[in-house]
């Protein structure tokens, strides 16, 4: 196993573009599976939810392996709706190439731009799947000329649709296509490759493009090195195209270079098993991983000993003895491993942006107020499945509040929560999640020492910084007034002293100066400095005053001119910034930004607005001030460090903060 060529390979996609049908082929066809599962029919392998079967949708990325001329194929289909797009961002992870699947129907959709971003980004080798070419009304040219222009790909079609016939479509290997190099796409694709290699440029300028097999081998050497990307057209339901996507991927994807000579692993998925309990998934980077091994989570910062481990060849865990380096694999550990960790000591923290960032706040009330605990610990599992739900149990004022992507999401969530606890759960109106950032500058002193022995004095100055800056702390205190061994622990509590300003938010875009200070050669200890930087900096928010910062949406809409009056008259009604509006054709583009707050339906009546078949794409866009009202103000969960004598008492354990 270790002297084979391992592949991890992601399947993406905007929703309903196939990529799951695909999955399903790949596996058939590569002699994995007798006959191809169906999304229709709820048998699809890597669908294993019954709210995935039922619904038709991927919600949780799920790995299956298959082998092609000599090459293990560890394939991670993923989700397609943006309201999971959580479980992408994990697998993008562990990647050595992707398949980016797009329906030659619909062409480029709005998660199709998010994906293609951070595909770029994270420098990703990609094969781009048309799909569906069997369709009624399919235009594989205008697809192919989006996707060049939108998404500022440059394309080469490794085979080409003849769609004389609708009602049968034909796939034509690129050495076979000499009657139709005049076609847009093959004459883009030729384009393209002139563009990038010098030595078929003269050739192409001559017009001398007859020789095809070396077209098309100089084509595949410029994919594989990054300068083009490379297009397959095809059918998951015709079963068409699907082996000429299987050798490329095979050719033209590489397997990862960044494997460790220490044994390593990313964890980029964890579950609770009915019958196993709590799993991790893993991928190796290095070294040989064995059941009873001990390993470092850097994470939770100790040595955590596998239990068990696993494969899951087709969906079903099989154990194994060991995982080699490549491999995917999971793992079932005694210790609360989350997501994202990394095993060993290597470093192979994730520093891309994520797809995925969530910005409304819900409210989870259970109907039976005997569910109440219940609710609580099922919500806690759920979290460590994904953590970007950010999962607070406020237990003085009875309340569950967690972060999502979309309505979508607290759907599946009710569903889940019902299936897998039997609990009845009702969602409150998402409410969007503001920030909070300094008015103006103001001062916050704080002086801890009483009761003895204690000992902390500090002033610190709170200034505001410009939007997206984030926050900054430096100190001008010398070490003779406050030693380093302190200072640490300043710096180590300024993270969640900012969690909760005084309107309820995060707090950002701030400079924190500590400006003054001192310690005592007798009474401090390090938890005082611990206990007593929230106090000093919440005092200084209170001196300034805060502004809330609401997060905005950079907006593009592609539709029908006829469209361009209802539209412009609905971004008006949400009071959206826009610019002008580019025409072509009969067409027209139009881009700006508009607030969360205001745009939080916005989809759905575009939706209706355009019938469908308009083009909406919503990405975050940072912050900007906006109002204060009452409506947006929370009370501060838990006890505050401005109530300095309760906060004292409850970080000195004389009570819990929901026993207050």
């Amino acid at each position: 196993m270790s002297e084979q060529k391992i592949l991890t390979i992601g399947i993406l996609a905007h929703v309903d573009a196939g990529k799951t049908s695909l999955t399903e082929c790949l596996l058939h066809h590569a002699g994995a599976t007798k006959s191809p599962g169906s999304v229709d029919k709820g048998s699809a392998i890597t669908d294993g939810l019954a709210m995935e079967k039922r619904r038709g949708i991927s919600i949780k990325a799920s790995s299956v392996n298959f082998s092609w001329k000599n090459i293990l194929f560890q394939l991670i289909d993923t989700p397609g709706h943006i309201d999971f797009s959580a479980e992408v961002d994990r697998s993008l992870s562990v990647l050595d190439g992707v398949i980016l699947v797009v329906s030659a129907k619909e062409g480029i959709q709005a998660h199709t731009f998010s994906l293609w971003e951070s595909l770029r980004e994270r420098k990703l080798p990609v094969i781009i799947f048309i799909n569906k070419i069997d369709r009624a009304g399919v235009d594989a040219a205008q697809v192919f000329l989006d996707f060049e222009k939108e998404l500022g790909a440059k394309l080469f079609a490794l085979n080409f649709p003849d769609l004389s016939d609708p009602d049968n479509p034909k796939l034509l290997s690129f050495i076979d296509v000499g009657s139709y190099l005049d076609s847009t796409i093959l004459n883009n694709s030729l384009e393209n490759l002139a563009d990038c290699d010098e030595a078929f440029l003269e050739n192409y300028l001559e017009g001398n493009t007859t020789d095809l097999a070396n077209i098309l081998e100089k084509g595949k050497q410029n994919i594989k090195a990054g300068r083009l990307d490379g297009l397959i057209f095809g059918s998951a339901k015709l079963e068409i195209g699907i082996e000429e996507l299987l050798n490329n991927i095979a050719t033209l994807i590489s397997q990862a270079k960044t494997y460790c000579t220490t044994t390593a692993a990313k964890v980029f998925k964890v579950e609770f098993h009915e019958k196993k309990g709590r799993l991790a998934h893993i991928k190796l980077y290095g070294g040989v991983l064995k059941t009873k091994d001990i390993i470092r989570s850097q994470q939770l910062n100790k040595d955590v000993k596998i239990n068990q481990l696993f494969k899951m060849p087709l969906g079903n865990l099989e154990q194994f003895p060991e995982l080699q380096k490549g491999e995917i694999g999971v793992i079932s550990t005694s210790d609360i491993i989350l997501s994202g960790d990394v095993l060993g000591t290597e470093n192979l923290l994730d520093p891309f942006s994520k797809i995925s960032k969530a910005v409304l706040g819900v409210t989870v009330v259970a109907k039976d107020d005997k569910d109440y605990q219940k609710l609580g610990e099922a919500l806690e599992i759920l979290n460590l499945e994904d953590p970007m739900l950010d999962f607070q149990w406020f237990k003085e004022e009875k309340e569950f509040h967690l972060k999502i992507l979309g309505p979508i999401q607290t759907e599946v969530l009710k569903e889940s929560l019902a299936q897998r606890w039997n609990i009845e759960v009702t969602f409150l109106q998402p409410k969007v999640i503001y920030k909070e950032t300094p008015t103006m500058s103001a001062e916050g002193y704080v002086r801890y020492w009483m009761p003895k022995p204690c000992w902390a004095i500090m002033t610190f100055l709170i200034e505001p910084a410009p939007l997206g800056s984030g926050v900054s702390f430096t100190t001008k205190v010398r070490t003779s007034d406050i030693s380093n061994k302190y200072l640490n622990e300043v710096k180590r509590a300024i993270p969640w002293s900012l969690k909760q300003g005084i309107k309820g938010y995060e707090v950002t875009d701030l400079s924190i100066t500590l400006i003054e200070g001192s310690e005592h050669t007798i009474h401090s200890n390090p938890g005082d400095f611990l206990l007593a930087t929230p106090m000093g900096i919440l005092r200084g928010l209170k001196n300034a005053g805060t502004d809330l910062l609401e997060p905005m949406y950079a907006f593009e809409i592609k539709a029908h001119s006829d469209l361009l009056g209802p539209i412009m008259s609905d971004l008006n009604q949400m009071n959206a910034q826009i610019d002008s509006p580019v025409f072509e054709h009969d067409f027209f583009t139009l881009k700006g930004r508009v607030s969360v707050a205001n745009a939080m339906d916005y989809p759905i009546k575009f939706n209706s607005t355009s019938s469908g078949k308009g083009r909406l794409k919503l990405i975050l866009d940072g912050y900007e001030k906006t109002t204060t009202t009452d409506d947006k103000i929370r009370s501060y969960k838990g006890v505050s460090p401005l109530d300095e004598s309760q906060w004292i008492l409850h970080r000195r354990g004389a009570f819990k903060a929901d026993e207050r």
